[in-house]
């Protein structure tokens, strides 16, 4: 059972996941798309920026795929069927637009993984790196919302990770998609909260 107050965030014992927050969602060349995107970019700095006064360690994951696509891998869903293009969309490896917006940059201190599917934790590392330095809670956001960052939730759940989802760090493309794993199907398995309820709870 755990310990610390219900809406407290174990500073000592946690570690921050900044899933798939790459130049290609977050600063994208479409400057519609990239004026969207600016609310989310704002929140991250705060996020990261209140993380890191706290020491707590920073862990980016970005979405790669080889440029020949040899890691790709096309499974028949009915997301692929019905749409034409693969589950799987992600940057090519070594690209700008894998690395991040310089906003919220890595540090040396911080730890960087690709990743190649959609949990933080398969094939990347990140569940070594979580158990090295002994930490036991997350604070997590990310794109998209109910694909990506809800897989890896229900993992950290999995694991005994006590994780937290921050909401205006999550995006996705489908509205009702998002606000669906936010307000319904996360809930069974994180805590779900605001920026402004996260850096208190930090505090």
């Amino acid at each position: 059972m755990s310990t610390h107050a219900p809406d407290r965030i174990d500073v000592a014992h946690a570690a921050l996941i900044v899933y798939d927050a790459c130049r290609r969602a977050l600063t994208p060349s479409d400057p519609a798309r990239r004026a969207a995107m600016r609310s989310v970019l704002d929140a991250w700095v705060a996020l990261i920026g209140a993380c890191r006064a706290h020491a707590i360690p920073v862990i980016y994951t970005t979405p790669v795929s080889r440029a020949d696509g040899s890691d790709v891998v096309l499974l028949p869903t009915d997301l692929s069927v019905q749409t034409g293009t693969p589950s799987l969309t992600n940057c090519v490896e070594g690209t700008p637009e894998a690395g991040f917006p310089d906003e919220i940059a890595p540090r040396p201190q911080d730890y960087v993984f690709l990743k190649r599917r959609p949990s933080a934790f398969y094939g990347t590392g990140v569940a070594d790196v979580l158990r090295m330095l002994r930490r036991t809670a997350l604070v997590i956001g990310g794109g998209a919302t109910n694909r990506g960052v809800e897989t890896s939730v229900r993992e950290a759940f999995s694991m005994d990770l006590d994780t937290v989802v921050v909401r205006e760090c999550c995006w996705g493309g489908d509205a009702a998609a998002h606000a669906y794993s936010l307000d319904t199907s996360m809930k069974m398995y994180a805590r779900v909260r605001t920026l402004a309820q996260t850096l208190a709870m930090l505090g």
